[in-house]
């Protein structure tokens, strides 16, 4: 018995010789290097699309990691400048996604179950994120977790808004989708930027105005999803130098570029901030002054976001990958008191459009039964006329009692007369 074991075992040992070897030579001679080359063009190709979120990649160096996983180092994500970025619009500047390292590998116990699921780390930012996500139409959930992400190195953040920002960044993402779909997600976003300060007294806003550093303090954001809608619950900051509110939502989709983003933000400088010098009165505007200040006429959206009660407040909308920026006196969706459909936008003139349209169509058809009794009015008129004119008829007989008698019952005798004579 012994001897034929010994002897399967040795027929075994060849072949597992052999795969052991093959997979060997082939993870230290595998062509890492084409294969950087084939991303990054295939990247390019995609990029050509008139939707595509990302325009372009570069990848230093390209390498394996443990068995199933690639890392990376020095990739730079290049996105396509935003419509409504805070900077030159005559010069329109990419923003970069510059990150440090990166590596990912396939989960292989998950794969005994049907699943693909996916681990990642990156240094970015001068902080680190790493998480677990599913590919393809696994099901499983979402897990992202961010520490000490440091705003001041996010430069699409400064390219978006037109002024620099620094905060240090910590949370998690969790979201669980049964099947793979998203679009029906539960889970929670849990999110906290210590520090935030807004502004360098540098770099100027739409090239005209450098704001000096404000202090927003501790931004803390808080959300629920259920069933695809992440529904913000807490988004506040109290800074000595500014203070910042807003609610919202966003509408999960796949990929997340194309999640829709439905939030409404509002921010105001405190009296303490717009009194600090002679330069912050000049660009803010002493405190109890009704004027426009230079923050104000910097940007006629600026002016337009001005509230009633001194902040100015933002709706931010669109699709993650190209967010919207357009000026709102409300405070969302639920302070209006209607409701809005998917495209349309309550700070734009394509809104009113729609209600004017359908006016002018009942308009014609109101027209057409107003014409009707316009025409009937003269009839009713008519018959009035004749009682007008005959106290005028009858004012003659009472200066001249000879001649009008006899004038006066040849025309309207005949239809008096008979009339008696009928009764």
């Amino acid at each position: 018995m012994k001897q034929r074991l010994l002897r399967i075992l040795k027929f075994l040992a060849y072949p597992t010789l052999y795969i052991s070897c093959l997979m060997l030579f082939f993870y230290l001679t595998f062509p890492w290097n084409r294969l950087k080359d084939r991303l990054v063009a295939e990247i390019a190709i995609r990029a050509q699309k008139p939707k595509s979120a990302i325009q372009r990649v570069e990848i230093d160096d390209l390498d394996s990691y443990w068995v199933t996983g690639v890392e990376a180092s020095g990739v730079r994500i290049y996105l396509p400048p935003s419509d409504d970025a805070g900077g030159d619009k005559d010069k329109p500047i990419e923003s970069v996604i510059k990150v440090d390292e990166l590596n990912a590998r396939l989960q292989i116990l998950p794969l005994f179950l049907g699943r693909l699921r996916v681990k990642f780390w990156a240094h970015a930012f001068n902080g680190d994120v790493k998480g677990t996500v599913p590919i393809g139409g696994s099901s499983g959930p979402v897990e992202v977790q961010m520490d000490a992400i440091d705003l001041a190195y996010v430069d699409i953040i400064k390219d978006t808004l037109g002024i620099p920002i620094k905060g240090v960044a910590t949370g998690k993402l969790e979201l669980a989708a049964e099947g793979g779909k998203f679009s029906k997600a539960n889970g929670m976003l849990d999110l906290a930027i210590n520090g935030v300060t807004v502004g360098d007294g540098k770099s100027k806003i739409k090239n005209q105005i450098a704001l000096p550093e404000a202090k927003l303090g501790d931004l803390v954001i808080a959300a629920e999803a259920k069933d695809g809608a992440l529904k913000i619950t807490k988004f506040e900051a109290n800074g000595t130098d500014i203070e910042l509110t807003g609610d919202g939502k966003i509408s999960v989709r796949e990929p997340a570029n194309n999640s829709i983003a439905d939030l409404y933000v509002r921010f105001k400088f405190t009296d303490a901030y717009r009194n600090k010098n002679d330069l912050t009165k000049t660009l803010l505007g002493a405190p109890g002054s009704t004027a426009p200040s230079l923050f104000e006429l910097a940007d006629p959206r600026i002016k337009r976001s001005k509230r009633t009660d001194g902040f100015y407040g933002w709706h931010v909308h669109g699709p993650l990958g190209k967010l919207k920026f357009d000026p709102s006196t409300t405070d969302g969706p639920a302070g209006g008191g209607k409701s809005r459909g998917k495209t349309d936008s309550p700070f734009t003139t394509k809104k009113p459009i729609l209600p004017l349209g359908t006016s002018t169509a009942r308009e014609g058809k109101e027209e057409d039964a107003v014409a009707k009794p316009v025409t009937a009015e003269p009839k009713i008129a008519e018959p009035a006329k004749p009682e007008t004119a005959a106290p005028k008829a009858v004012e003659p007989p009472a200066s001249e009692p000879a001649a009008p008698p006899p004038a006066a019952e040849d025309a309207p005798s005949p239809r008096n007369r008979p009339a008696p004579e009928t009764q």
